[in-house]
């Protein structure tokens, strides 16, 4: 009995099944129903007088059973295209998590955003066996005190002289830059340098590497003369770093044996934008032989590269400072700003003359330059730096953004070469680091040499202490 709401007055019909009389057994037996009706006990509901909808009877007129009953039929006598259809819709949903996993920036308490680091790293980029470990929010020891590193390019002085075999070096200094909130500007301390040191090399060069940069964990740095993509790793105990090649990237559209000349490095879109001078490349006398530098690579988190003409971008940049043909630009400090949406160019050297190698190594400049993506629109702003600063010999090398200004403050290397164009033995390097408000152009912080007669190249906000896991 089906138990539910007292009906004490109610009755019931109760179906019996009788067996006919004997009498008419040898018949053929005929069951007769008698329905007999008696009162219902209390508590019992009338099964004969339940208002029964026809869809407990017959599913197709339940929308939600007609529905399943369609689905599961057609699954029945069309097996191929419904797992086809099954398969595609699971394809679509894993490539949109793939490609919403990734992010180039991280928020961090009270410093905000940092740029390089993602959710999650690709494992085997480049053919690595782990992933990166260096973690832009570990160079942040607090809102106004963060970890950096510069490493050098030495051009041909990176030849180690005294090795048996090939051997080629750079120097990675770490130090700590602070902000003093009372004045708004900084101070820096350097720690002791680290040699990096490899074999590659092209044509008897190697290791000149022109810029530092995290990306999904991995600390990168670039050689300009071999084009070679290199990972910087640490020792199990992170006292000590090392390099190892991930790429080998060719100049101009590709369809070359050189290798490129790296420059500089930004992060834009969750890919690895890597360019090199924005100059086309001249003879002693002056004259193009091609414009391969004009080219840029990028490499996205899964090792896949492209490339890009950035000719007519450059020739923009070149305009906004009055740096037309005959004049040129050399560019090694390019930045593209998420906060601001803008790139940021810190060229090294500014003419509005024709390249002559002597007289290049006094064309440094003091301007930044801020185009918005189409490059259709851009401002200059003049950095200003004190007159004894102002030497003609020092160009920006390379710059990196400071945590938790949204990309108004910049940490750059100035740097120089003096004599360079002849001997080796009279050539002169020497390297400063400085600070200044991109926008404004207010110096927060005046150049501070670098105690070591280096060209530095390549600066980034990492803190290169940092040891691998333990990996299983």
């Amino acid at each position: 009995m089906l138990r539910g709401s007292k009906h004490s007055q109610s009755t019931s019909s109760v179906v019996s099944l009788k067996s006919p009389s004997s009498a008419n057994s040898s018949v053929h037996p005929i069951i007769r129903m008698e329905i007999e009706t008696a009162p219902l006990s209390e508590g019992h509901i009338d099964i004969m007088k339940i208002d029964r909808s026809e869809s407990m009877a017959y599913a197709a007129h339940s929308p939600a059973a007609s529905l399943w009953s369609k689905l599961v039929h057609y699954a029945r006598f069309n097996t191929k295209s419904f797992a086809a259809g099954i398969g595609s819709i699971l394809l679509i949903l894993a490539f949109i998590a793939d490609e919403m996993g990734g992010s180039s920036s991280h928020m961090i308490p009270g410093v905000g955003t940092i740029r390089g680091a993602g959710p999650y790293a690709r494992d085997h980029w480049g053919g690595a066996v782990h992933a990166g470990y260096f973690d832009p929010r570990d160079a942040v020891i607090d809102e106004r005190t963060f970890h950096f590193a510069a490493v050098t390019d030495l051009d041909k002085l990176s030849i180690v002289r005294d090795s048996k075999k090939p051997l080629f070096r750079s120097t990675l200094l770490p130090g700590i830059l602070t902000r003093n909130d009372a004045t708004n500007r900084y101070s820096i301390k350097f720690a002791a340098p680290r040699t990096l040191v490899s074999q590659h090399n092209e044509a008897g060069r190697g290791m000149e590497l022109s810029e530092l940069t995290v990306y999904k964990n991995r600390l990168l740095s670039f050689d300009d003369r071999t084009g070679t993509v290199f990972e910087i790793l640490s020792s199990a105990d992170g006292k000590n770093s090392y390099v190892v090649p991930r790429f080998v990237i060719t100049e101009g559209d590709g369809d070359t044996d050189k290798g490129m000349k790296w420059e500089w490095a930004t992060i834009k879109n969750n890919e690895l934008i890597l360019g090199s001078m924005g100059k086309e490349f001249t003879n002693s006398a002056g004259e193009i032989e091609n414009t391969n530098n004009l080219w840029v690579a990028v490499l996205n988190e899964r090792g896949e590269l492209r490339r890009d003409d950035w000719q007519g971008k450059f020739s923009f940049v070149r305009e906004l400072v009055g740096a037309g043909p005959p004049g040129y630009i050399i560019m090694e400090a390019i930045l593209w700003s998420d906060h601001l949406k803008k790139w940021v160019f810190l060229p090294r050297r500014i003419s509005s003359t024709k390249y002559d190698e002597v007289e290049d190594e006094r064309k440094g400049s003091n301007r930044v330059i801020l185009v918005n993506d189409e490059f259709t629109e851009g401002e200059v702003v003049e950095i200003k730096m004190k007159s004894k600063d102002m030497d003609p010999l020092h160009g920006f090398s390379s710059f990196a953004f400071v945590p938790g200004t949204r990309d108004h403050h910049a940490m750059a290397v100035r740097s120089v070469e003096e004599d360079c164009t002849g001997a080796d033995e009279l050539c002169k390097q020497r390297s400063y680091i400085m600070v200044f408000d991109i926008l404004t152009g207010e110096v927060l912080m005046d150049e501070v040499k670098i105690d070591l007669a280096e060209k530095f190249e390549g600066i980034e906000f990492v803190k290169i202490h940092t040891p691998p896991p333990a990996w299983k």
